[in-house]
């Protein structure tokens, strides 16, 4: 949050969320923790959402606030002329800007983009990024993954966060679950896995040194990942390259207890008692 002296101006309706006994420090964390807050001002917490208000105007009395994306925790000491932000849901997401040209800050919202149906949406550092876990009819390499996730007009996803890992998590266990209690074909299975982005590069091909046995041996298309990644939380030991090549990761669920990213081979299907039988298809908002 940005506090300077100001107050509204244009502006088509507002909320007084807190008590009036609540404090200006009370009214800031409140905003902060609200998705739809865009700014608030120092008058019994006269808080503004996303499309309420237009522009606010300089004074020397009374105190604003603005919500924006800061890239460190430090404030400028400057009235800064440009701020971003952004508003989002579980499925949308709505970038918007507060420009300053004395005495006059004005807010414009830009258009709300949205996931594909059943689409979750997860805001990165570098955008957002919409994400559904698919499972297939049968057990399926990578290549076959991909282009099912590019058949539903999207590619492969990595895993930018915890909380990526986490709803991937989530999202996999029906697969487990049917892999392990029914036949695929005519064979039983016994355990099962998730496609995610990611390739083995050449140098580490065979290669089980430091760096090859982290995240950093794998290359990347999703176009949003943080380099590197945060969101392959591995098996123990992995990835140490041990089913050859292992140019490919799964999501491995082998019980309720063990699971965890494994590199395999891209181009198999099946490995002993795992069918791998899923994978996580992203996209870009529109």
């Amino acid at each position: 949050m940005m506090v300077t002296f100001g107050e509204p101006g244009v502006y088509s309706s507002y909320s007084n969320p807190l008590p009036s006994t609540d404090t200006w420090e009370d009214c800031l964390e409140y905003c902060l923790g609200l998705s739809t807050c865009v700014a608030v001002y120092n008058n019994n917490c006269q808080m503004f959402e996303i499309g309420q208000i237009s522009t606010a105007t300089s004074t020397s009395e009374t105190k604003i606030a603005f919500k924006f994306l800061a890239d460190n925790a430090t404030c400028p000491i400057q009235e800064p002329t440009s701020l971003q932000g952004h508003y989002f849901t579980n499925t949308t997401y709505q970038p918007y800007t507060v420009s300053y040209s004395a005495p006059t800050w004005t807010f414009a919202n830009s258009t709300q983009l949205e996931c594909p149906t059943n689409y979750a949406l997860f805001v990165r550092d570098l955008g957002p990024w919409c994400m559904k876990v698919i499972q297939h009819y049968a057990c399926c390499n990578k290549t076959i993954a991909a282009t099912m996730c590019n058949s539903y007009g999207a590619q492969l996803s990595g895993l930018d966060s915890t909380a990526e890992y986490d709803f991937m998590l989530a999202g996999s266990w029906p697969i487990f679950k049917n892999v392990t209690t029914n036949k695929i074909g005519s064979t039983q299975y016994y355990a099962t896995g998730v496609w995610v982005d990611g390739a083995r590069t050449l140098a580490c091909m065979g290669n089980t040194t430091y760096p090859c046995n982290t995240t950093q041996a794998f290359s990347f298309t999703d176009p949003t990942l943080s380099s590197p990644p945060g969101g392959y939380l591995w098996l123990p030991g992995r990835p140490d390259g041990g089913d050859a090549p292992a140019d490919g990761i799964v999501l491995n669920l082998y019980t309720t207890e063990l699971y965890g990213m494994e590199d395999t081979p891209s181009s198999e299907p099946v490995s002993g008692v795992y069918c791998w039988m899923g994978y996580l298809c992203g996209a870009v908002p529109t």
